[in-house]
Order: structure tokens, then sequence, then C-alpha cells
């Protein structure tokens, strides 16, 4: 019932829900959600639940009327597209508890329990994240292979700042000739491999973090000149995560964990004597 012929032609898809819309598209090459880069990871599990989700039954009689409205005010109304063209719109949504996954095709009027054999999942969930759960989890979304250098600033301990510049043949530390290149590598690699744990639209606390001073602020540059920057405020909540801001406006949580490898200062790097 919520199959289409040809998935592989599947290019875009949106979700609506209470008059918020998350634009999933493909360009060709890459995933992307409302116009930023999209993680590959979660397309692959959208599609997954799309092509495995089965009907179990239609949804009893006496609260049939109940679940229709139910999806129909507070569901996910979810669109296929291949090439522009419409090729299916159905309803998603659960009980209030998650334990059950309805969906409704657009135009119908039975909607149905649905499940994904062999799991137990709640199917609608997926179809309910909003933008950011969606966004790819990557802070540094450059491409590495176009890397010119990197600026760590260490905002009230400005004696701890580097730079690390391209020199000759590799990376070094700038101003320093005894730069310990193994753990300057090890570094880069933590930078690019920099993943938040999740993206918040709380802009009460972004406007707050910005009117701070950040601890360490770090700042990648490509060839063409473009700089993407990560400000990281170090005070660790309750639950052992802190906050970062990345290029100026996007408020980003992260475990401490992830964070740690990333404080070295400019003397971590020298030669061990």
């Amino acid at each position: 019932i919520f199959q289409v012929d040809d998935w592989n032609s599947i290019d875009r898809i949106q979700l609506e829900r209470n008059q918020q819309l998350v634009d999933i598209r493909f360009d060709g090459i890459r995933w992307y959600v409302n116009d930023l880069q999209a993680d590959r990871n979660m397309i692959d599990v959208l599609f997954a639940t799309l092509q495995q989700v089965k009907p179990v039954r239609p949804v009893a009689r006496v609260i049939r009327d109940s679940t229709r409205q139910l999806l129909m005010e507070q569901g996910v109304k979810v669109t296929l597209f291949a090439s522009e063209n419409r090729v299916m719109t159905f309803f998603a949504g659960g009980n209030s508890r998650k334990t059950q996954a309805y969906l409704m095709k657009e135009g119908e009027e039975i909607p149905y329990l649905v499940a994904i054999p062999g799991y137990r999942v709640y199917v609608s969930g997926i179809f309910e994240l909003d933008g950011n759960g969606w966004r790819d989890k990557y802070v540094f979304q450059m491409n590495w292979r176009n890397f010119q250098g990197l600026s760590a600033q260490f905002l009230q301990s400005p004696q701890h700042n580097f730079d690390v510049v391209f020199f000759d043949t590799y990376f070094s530390i700038e101003g320093m000739f005894d730069a310990d290149t193994t753990k300057l590598n090890n570094y880069l690699d933590s930078v690019s491999l920099l993943t938040v744990d999740a993206y918040s639209a709380d802009t009460v606390e972004l406007n707050s973090l910005m009117k701070t001073i950040p601890d360490l602020v770090l700042t990648a540059r490509d060839v063409g000149g473009k700089s993407y920057s990560l400000s990281l405020y170090l005070k660790t909540d309750a639950d052992g995560q802190i906050a970062g801001v990345i290029n100026q406006s996007q408020l980003a949580i992260f475990n401490r964990k992830k964070i740690e490898p990333l404080l070295k200062k400019r003397s971590d790097f020298q030669v061990s004597k």
C-alpha cells in the first residue's frame, strides 16, 4: 500500500507538520535538508524505513475516525517526489506512548497500523524529526583535501594560541621548527572528524553565548579562502555536555569527551626531549 515502483527514482521528500516544512532533496551528488548538507546515514535509515514498512492491519473501526483525525491534525504529511513529480503522499503518526505507528494515504479514509517485520521500532519516529535531526553532524563541513590552515585561539589565555600552516610539503605550527608532526596529524584528524551530539534551535541560549567570550575558537581555512569556525564554551553542564557555536550562527551540543582532544595548547606540539 505504501510502496512505489522505483525507489531509486525518489529524489525529494517533504515532511510537513505544524506548518513546519522539512525539505529533503538530492541534487545528483549529495542529499540536502532545507539547503544544508544532510546526514547520509539518516537518509539511508529513511529509505530503509520506507521500503520495509508493512501494514499490519487496518485500525480498528472503533478508533478509526479518531485516528484519522489525529493523523490529519497532528501527524506528519509525507510527500515523495521523482523529478518534481509527486509520486505519493501519506500521513504518519502514532499513539501518545509512541508504541504504535499509523500511516494513511492522502485521499483515503482508512489508517493502518504499520510495522517493520522483525523489528520493534516506532516507525513514524523517523518522519517526526525536525530539520536539525537530518543535518550532517560533522562540524567542519569542508573538503579536507582543500584544507589550507587552522588557527586555535584561547581568548582568555592567548599565550596558548597557535596556527597550523602549510609549509613546503607538510603542515606545521607557525614559528615552531620542532613541532611533533605525529601529534599535529592526530590533532587535525580529531578536528576533521568532530561531530555534534545535537543541534539546538534555542535562540535565547545562542544569543546569550554570542555575548560571552568563548574559551576556544577554532577556525579552519580552505584554499579558496573560505573559513569555517567553532566557538567553544567549556563549562560543562550536569550531563557532561558543553556548548559550541558553529560559524557564529548555529548552536550545537557536544559531549566533553569529544572536545578534549581539541584542547591542545601550543606547547603540546613541541617535540619531547
